[in-house]
């Protein structure tokens, strides 16, 4: 037997003897788990309009269409359209996006060419544009944090970032803001 033989021969030996030895039961990998989740409803042209205790709209949404996920506990609607009521019941916002996701807790999610229209003659603001929004619809409050187009009657701004509340007429832009102010109505 030359050497080489013999080095692979108690190679094997030892290789057996461990094995042998260690007779050790190896844990069952955990199998993880993939959700997929299935709406519990879809709706293709739907409508929905809510209404205060007297009787007259606070908001209506449309889309083209929409997935409501129970356990998620949200609706996800393909080109939403919200109105906004004032107290009297006029339209006084018109939100329109690409998608939107709504919470259980009255909060939407835009995105993709969100457009805000002032749609009352006596709006402050004519025109929001945004690639995100987010909107309590209770409240009312407005956020994002990418860039803002803002055009009034007498004003044009632009930044990155935005807080603001639609019923107050309020709006802050966060960052990088520049505006241009006309003398004249345009």
């Amino acid at each position: 037997m030359n050497r080489q033989t013999l080095l692979f021969g108690l190679l094997f030996l030892v290789a057996l003897a461990a094995w042998q030895l260690g007779d050790i039961e190896l844990a069952p990998q955990e199998t993880t788990k993939v959700e997929n989740y299935q709406p519990d409803f879809t709706a293709k042209n739907l409508i929905t309009t809510r209404f205060n205790e007297q009787g007259k709209r606070t908001e209506r949404m449309e889309s083209q269409f929409a997935e409501y996920f129970q356990i998620l506990e949200q609706a996800t609607f393909e080109k939403p359209v919200i109105y906004l009521f004032d107290e009297q019941g006029e339209a006084e916002w018109k939100v329109t996006a690409d998608t939107g996701v709504l919470n259980t807790d009255d909060n939407v999610i835009l995105r993709d060419k969100v457009h805000l229209d002032g749609l009352l003659p006596t709006s402050f603001i004519s025109t929001l544009d945004t690639p995100y929004l987010e909107m309590d619809l209770v409240t009312q409050d407005v956020r994002s944090n990418q860039h803002i187009s803002i055009v009034g009657q007498e004003f044009q701004t632009e930044g990155v970032g935005l807080k603001g509340h639609l019923e107050r007429k309020y709006f802050e832009l966060l960052d990088k803001g520049h505006a241009i102010y006309f003398n004249e109505k345009r």
